[in-house]
């Protein structure tokens, strides 16, 4: 009989070590604040500023920063829980302890479970240069417009000529929505929620089995909703615009 009790109270508890999770993007900024965005089943003690609702964790706190010189360092623990750290334009990494690294849009991100120290430095050189990039951008949305503003005049003269007018056009995600299975359709909800999110957190947030969630994710950058970045475990998913 105490074996049996026993052998209850270990599957209880195995069953709540499995179900009970914790994940946490924190965006850090060239202030050296720390903006908390993650879920939690559980009521993990946060910093000062940082909220749990609805099992929704949101904030935003200074208190894990701190510069020395031109060098920043951040450090955070919290036992049990995923984290992934992206650091502000134009950082550069001196000393990690641990976490994979990753690089995305020239923005670098460390995933790490249970804690991450890190020292970094920010180089106002790199993000100058990315700033000519959106100067180019500029330029060439400038143009575009021109050429959809000289397509508008013409269409209008044809317009009035008696021409057919051409249909506008329809919003893509909400024409393939209608057509998506209920799971396709639970994905997609999820990274409005949550917007670009690791793609083994997305499958734990989302409850769908590991063999049919590769398959749908398949399917739905297939139909060019979404897309993947990165590699191995560092793979992310976003919406496509």
């Amino acid at each position: 009989m105490k074996k049996l009790i026993l052998l209850l109270t270990l599957t209880i508890f195995l069953a709540n070590s499995v179900t009970a999770f914790t994940f946490l993007n924190i965006y850090l900024d060239d202030k050296g604040q720390a903006t908390f965005i993650g879920e939690t089943s559980d009521s993990p003690i946060l910093p000062e500023g940082i909220q749990i609702q609805n099992n929704n964790i949101f904030g935003k706190t200074s208190t894990l920063t701190n510069k020395q010189a031109d060098l920043w360092s951040f450090s955070y623990t919290l036992e049990g829980a995923d984290i992934i750290l992206i650091l502000p334009e134009g950082s550069v990494i001196k000393d990690i302890s641990n976490g994979d690294i990753s690089i995305s849009d020239n923005q670098i991100s460390i995933s790490s479970t249970d804690e991450i120290n890190i020292t970094y430095e920010i180089d106002e050189s790199l993000i100058d240069t990315k700033s000519s990039g959106f100067i180019l951008l500029g330029l060439i949305l400038t143009a575009a417009l021109i050429i959809l503003i000289v397509f508008l005049i013409n269409y209008s003269k044809r317009e009035k000529h008696g021409r057919a007018k051409v249909p506008a056009k329809t919003d893509k995600l909400k024409l393939l929505t209608s057509i998506l299975t209920d799971r396709e359709k639970t994905i997609i909800k999820q990274l409005k929620s949550s917007g670009k999110i690791k793609q083994s957190y997305l499958r734990k947030l989302t409850k769908i089995p590991k063999a049919s969630f590769s398959r749908h994710i398949q399917q739905l950058e297939k139909k060019k909703l979404i897309k993947r970045s990165g590699e191995g475990k560092n793979k992310f998913v976003e919406l496509i615009n």
